[in-house]
């Protein structure tokens, strides 16, 4: 092994291990089951004497019957050296989104709600993962406080890298890059994020992996002049074509390019006064339109969710239909988890965001749910399945309870 190899060149050498993966172990959290992985990773810190730090769980299960686990461990020869501070558990992965969604949905129904308005931009970085200068991003690292030589490891990692391209048989030479971290590493969405986090220190711009929200908004009176609405309007403007104005800075220091075909402008309004802004992003004209997406959901003008609604229903029609036709090679188990697996779903993502919509924009919903029935074609089974409008309600009391 690599640490034996390294304990027989140096006698002294400290060991420290950080990992990003389940490990149930019975002698770690007082958990009630050891899995392979737990088995393994305890062994290894017995056979080279490690103190395992982590000692909080670092991630809560969705499913109740699965325990807590740790997704973080931190082995090390020399606990003495190091000081380990857990936040609140995190669920799902998917939780951070949610958050996202929440808080933004809230500032711009709270803007609307009180006779104000809101103004949204929606960024999105070109190539991501390839557009991460390494200059840039190691010229950051110390500053985050990591360790030299966590520092001089990740230079390591990141130096001496090649591309190439490859059409049918034909392969290019290899040309060296000075830019992206590989596709597919566990270390690269972190590496992404140490890169673009002073970006996010711009205020009012937080941020879901890649895509980033910039917003402003006021919150106003009934019968506010039209006058006053108008000079808010303009300072909302102002303040938005300055965040990016901070945006365009910060991605010409750090060689990152937006796309401006897709970047999206919205004025969430409730106002009869139609709000008419025309932007530019990086000398590109922006059209606002009447919706804005983020991170999947489409969010109307007046902060609704009709249009999204309405293209989950078709989605899911069409998908419905798919399995209605190859309905006869399975057995009514296996089309209710075809259902269960790749119809529902659709229907009930960011489900806590939309639940209050009105009655006749969720019906469609309901009828698709019907129709899978017809099409399971087996009662019994599908009498086992929730309603969707109570799996609704369970999705909204579990997002409370984290709140």
């Amino acid at each position: 092994m690599a640490t034996d190899s390294v304990l027989q060149q140096i006698l002294s050498a400290k060991i420290v291990i950080l990992c990003d993966f389940n490990a149930h172990h019975a002698e770690w959290l007082g958990l009630r089951l050891t899995v392979h992985a737990g088995r393994f990773v305890y062994d290894f810190a017995l056979a080279y004497d490690l103190t395992q730090l982590v000692t909080s769980p670092t991630r809560i299960p969705d499913v109740e019957d699965q325990a807590p686990s740790l997704l973080d461990l931190l082995l090390t020869s020399h606990p003495d050296g190091y000081q380990i501070s857990v936040d609140a558990p995190l669920g799902s992965s998917d939780h951070c989104l949610v958050d996202l969604l929440v808080y933004l949905t809230y500032r711009w129904a709270e803007a609307v709600e009180s006779k104000g308005e809101a103004l949204a931009v929606s960024l999105d970085i070109a190539k991501a993962f390839d557009r991460v200068w390494h200059k840039a991003l190691l010229s950051k690292l110390p500053s985050y406080g990591l360790p030299k030589k966590l520092c001089d490891w990740i230079t390591s990692f990141l130096a001496d890298r090649s591309i190439k391209v490859v059409v049918d048989d034909a392969s290019s030479d290899y040309k060296p890059i000075n830019a992206g971290v590989p596709q597919g590493c566990v270390l690269s969405p972190t590496l992404f994020l140490l890169h673009i986090n002073d970006m996010l220190q711009t205020r009012n711009i937080p941020c879901y992996a890649d895509d980033s929200t910039g917003d402003a908004f006021y919150t106003g009176r009934a019968n506010i002049l039209r006058e006053n609405v108008s000079e808010c309007r303009d300072k909302l403007v102002s303040e938005v074509e300055s965040l990016r104005s901070r945006v365009s800075d910060w991605a010409r220091l750090n060689l990152v390019q937006f796309n401006p075909q897709k970047t999206q402008v919205c004025a969430l309004t409730a106002k009869k006064d139609p709000y008419v802004v025309s932007p530019h992003f990086q000398g590109t004209p922006l059209v606002a339109s009447a919706s804005i997406g983020i991170l999947g959901v489409d969010i109307s003008s007046d902060v609704q969710f009709r249009g999204h609604l309405k293209e989950k229903a078709k989605l899911t029609s069409k998908k419905l239909g798919v399995l209605s036709r190859a309905g006869q090679y399975f057995m009514p188990a296996h089309r209710l988890q075809l259902y269960k697996v790749q119809v529902r779903p659709h229907m009930e993502y960011c489900s806590h965001l939309w639940a209050g919509a009105p009655q006749y924009q969720l019906l469609p919903l309901d009828r698709i749910q019907r129709r899978a029935a017809r099409i399971v074609d087996d009662r019994v089974l599908f009498d086992l399945l929730n309603s969707l409008a109570l799996r609704r309600d369970d999705a909204s009391l579990c997002i409370f309870f984290h709140i």
